[in-house]
């Protein structure tokens, strides 16, 4: 039961990486797992010490002695691009977990040739060098590479026409999608394909609420605390007012990939949450938490726009936009409530009660990126 991460400093590898030792110290269902990590002005070891020892960790690794956790992690030094199939041959692990990808859904051709060639071009490259003990490949998608889609859908892909899509970044993760299968099935791999939604910080496992990176809805506080702090100018916000966005946890993403490599049978998993939490329901509470008193939900785009709102919708709203006003993707979620349940958890994932708490903990942290 060796695996090989790639993706480990990340927001959702990192937590596979804590989720994994857990596992490896306490229940013996996974053994060794190596880790890909390339070296910047720290060395690869360094990096991986600096998730290791992090304050936003998970308590639960605070069972185990810093030298207890190595012993199930091996670190190879490299980027992905520069990995080669002679120097994987060296390690002993038969699943790969693909989770490094870049999440950018800016629309700027620097940010689509970023998501093309880390998110595909990288993929295509990991795949061709893999040694032969690889037995399994699970490429961590995205929920929304089914692009906009009017019917609810299920996990099988194949069954629905993608064709639309609102950013690069879903694309992309199509296309890596496609290329894995394809690959797999040429080369006699067994792929899994898991598809998280939008992901927040931590509310399974304590400290809550962290994340090592304040990204995707996150950027909207940010905005909101840099530009619109006490606005005395009304905001309008266009949003479908019967939509909403869907979050989950990071814990329980990692827990589901877990869940995903202990059960081979599963062939695609969207990892969602059941009830996606309705735009209407959360924006008033957020701009008040920022101190702005004066909005207005619309239906349409607004025009005659004030400063504060002409800013807005040329920079995060014109990302946001074919997310929050328009009809959201809407997923069967018969496979993920079935590990919600085994997990004793609540239908919303807590994402609901602690959406505002979420919120403050990001304000409080300044937004800073951990490891």
């Amino acid at each position: 039961m060796n695996c090989l991460l790639t993706g480990s400093t990340g927001i959702l590898g990192s937590h596979i990486l804590f989720e994994w030792i857990q596992k490896a110290l306490v229940e013996g269902s996974v053994d060794h797992l190596y880790v890909v990590i390339r070296s910047d002005h720290r060395t690869a070891y360094q990096r991986l010490l600096a998730v290791l020892q992090d304050e936003s960790r998970p308590e639960f690794l605070n069972e185990f002695s810093l030298e207890a956790c190595l012993t199930k992690i091996t670190v190879i030094d490299s980027d992905l691009i520069s990995l080669q199939a002679s120097n994987l041959q060296k390690f002993q692990f038969d699943t790969v977990i693909h989770s490094a990808a870049s999440t950018s859904l800016a629309q700027t051709t620097t940010s689509k040739d970023k998501v093309q060639k880390q998110n595909l071009s990288v993929t295509k490259y990991l795949l061709k060098q893999l040694p032969a003990c690889v037995k399994r490949f699970i490429y961590i998608s995205t929920a929304y590479s089914y692009g906009i889609q009017q019917d609810k859908v299920k996990e099988n892909i194949a069954d629905y026409p993608v064709t639309n899509f609102r950013n690069a970044y879903e694309k992309s993760k199509f296309e890596s999608e496609s290329f894995v299968k394809q690959f797999c099935l040429k080369h006699n791999l067994k792929v899994q394909i898991l598809r998280p939604s939008i992901i927040c910080g931590r509310l399974i496992d304590k400290p809550f609420y962290e994340t090592p990176k304040f990204d995707v809805f996150y950027s909207w506080a940010i905005f909101l605390n840099k530009y619109a702090k006490d606005s005395k100018a009304n905001f309008r916000i266009w949003i479908d007012k019967d939509s909403g966005l869907n979050i989950v946890p990071v814990d329980f993403v990692s827990k589901a990939v877990l869940h995903a490599y202990l059960t081979p049978s599963i062939e695609e998993l969207n990892i969602v949450n059941p009830k996606p939490i309705l735009h209407k329901n959360y924006i008033g509470h957020v701009l008040n938490y920022f101190n702005i008193r004066s909005f207005e939900l619309s239906t349409h785009m607004p025009i005659n726009l004030n400063p504060l709102e002409s800013l807005y919708y040329k920079s995060l709203g014109s990302v946001f936009e074919k997310y929050v006003s328009i009809p959201d993707l809407k997923f069967n979620s018969d496979s993920i409530l079935k590990f919600i349940n085994q997990l004793q958890l609540d239908s919303t994932l807590g994402v609901h009660e602690n959406f505002i708490n979420l919120i403050d903990f990001s304000v409080e942290k300044k937004f800073r990126r951990s490891y």
